[in-house]
């Protein structure tokens, strides 16, 4: 007789409900992405013939003012199907043809996906920070010795109310203003224990690391945010086993007060393998609970193995909502969506250069996981996550590989400089590679991901 093993419950509906937040994303990328290159056909008069979202046999479809709009079963792209969209069909010279469209309305046609993918990411963050979205509030944590802010008299606990004439509702801003800031003597307005008082402090400049560690020069005054709110525990891990709740306090590990991250890292994360004394305040009773981090390979912004001990949490400080006016949301989901375009451009070109680990590179697995963590975590999360996607899917399809919108913008630049198309045996060629490029990736890509869940 054999034993047959039955799932949980619970775990079907969580991978289920993860795989349905997964496709369901994906599923918007794709069909913003499609439905720029379908409405700039239609808008410079190039005949539609499919709209598809993914790739293989149809599932559904239907056909409507002579377009067939369908669905497939690979749902890892899609694709708009025109009229004479290669040079040797029959019908390339008619009229409605995308190869007889002059060349600017090609070329419209082609970076329409992936401006729609950008113009996609800033009405979500439109609609994110209309309605309003968690931000760490300007509270004064750690303030670091023989610091600018130590000099001045800033303290643990000091909430920035402003900068001068400028108000300060989120950490950003405040971190904005320091680090544009180096030299110059800035006037703090802090509340402490219900009183105002003023304090004038002068950033210095300092090296800094940013995401992709490179240096770059700021002003620091020496001060960290007060997180130590634990907002996430991890099942398996030793914070969890050790009795870690969400909603409690962190106060100390060890000997060290915990003010923030930076103090965590030095009491916690780097002692893999040692027992050490958690002190945390729960219902305003202070419990002490024994934790051994457990050691875990990791790597840094270089690429080299370090060792770093794993607790299983997430921290967080006190939180407000950054919440603007129908004018502000606009200008500040622009900001955020530049700054995300920048950092995504900087990434794909050090990914290119070899500046950043080539495993670091992720498919469609890693995509799930990381669209199942931010479910968990609201709708709020989700949406932004699918905000960043939908750049990333943008700007990737920018670049000039043929099969890839960026390589038919590339011809088509190529064809306005020369006076004429670029020949069809070149093309041919170029698509060739270009394919075999983009298999290669999506491979390497899947055996990161399978290498993750394996390790």
């Amino acid at each position: 007789m054999f034993e047959l093993s039955i799932l949980p419950l619970d775990a079907i509906l969580d991978f289920s409900m993860k795989m349905l937040a997964f496709l369901a994303g994906l599923a918007a990328l794709i069909f913003v992405h499609e439905l720029g290159h379908f409405l700039a056909a239609r808008k410079f008069g190039v005949v539609v013939e499919k709209f598809a979202l993914g790739f293989g046999p149809k599932i559904v479809g239907f056909t409507k003012g002579g377009t067939e709009y369908l669905i497939a079963a690979i749902p890892l792209g899609g694709y708009v199907k025109m009229k004479g969209e290669e040079v040797e069909e029959s019908d390339a010279d008619e009229k409605g043809s995308f190869s007889a469209a002059p060349v600017g309305h090609r070329l419209g046609i082609a970076f329409a996906g992936p401006l729609f993918n950008i113009l996609f990411a800033i009405g979500i963050y439109y609609f994110v920070y209309l309605m309003g979205v968690p931000a760490l509030s300007p509270v004064v944590g750690t303030v670091n010795e023989e610091s600018p802010a130590l000099v001045a008299g800033l303290q643990t606990g000091d909430r920035i109310l402003a900068i001068g004439d400028e108000e300060i509702f989120y950490w950003e801003q405040l971190q904005k203003r320091v680090h544009e800031s180096p030299g110059h003597s800035l006037d703090f307005k802090v509340e402490r224990s219900g009183n105002i008082i003023h304090v004038l402090i002068a950033p210095v400049a300092e090296q800094i690391t940013d995401l992709f560690g490179d240096k770059e020069s700021v002003g620091l005054i020496g001060i960290t945010p007060l997180v130590r709110t634990i907002t996430l525990v991890k099942e398996g891990t030793p914070a969890a086993r050790a009795g870690i709740q969400e909603g409690d306090i962190l106060l100390k590990v060890d000997g060290t007060e915990i003010f923030g991250w930076g103090d965590l890292k030095t009491a916690a994360v780097d002692k893999p393998g040692q027992e050490l004394t958690f002190h945390v305040l729960r219902n305003g009773t202070e419990v002490l609970l024994k934790i051994t981090p457990e050691a875990k390979t990791a790597k840094d912004l270089q690429g080299n193995e370090i060792e770093i001990g794993l607790l299983g949490i997430g921290m967080s400080g006190e939180m407000t909502q950054e919440k603007y006016g129908l004018i502000g949301a606009f200008n500040r989901a622009c900001e955020e969506t530049w700054k995300l375009t920048f950092l995504i451009t900087v990434s794909i070109k050090k990914m290119i250069t070899g500046s950043i680990p080539a495993d670091s590179i992720g498919g469609p697995i890693l995509i799930f996981q990381i669209y199942g963590e931010q479910a968990e975590q609201g709708f709020n999360e989700l949406i932004r996550l699918t905000a960043l996607l939908s750049i990333n899917l943008g700007l990737l399809n920018l670049l000039p590989i043929p099969v890839l919108d960026g390589g038919h913008i590339f011809f088509f630049l190529l064809e306005i400089l020369k006076g004429k198309p670029v020949g069809e045996k070149t093309r041919e060629r170029a698509q060739q590679v270009g394919l075999f490029m983009l298999i290669s990736l999506m491979v390497f890509a899947f055996y990161n991901d399978i290498m993750r869940v394996i390790s």
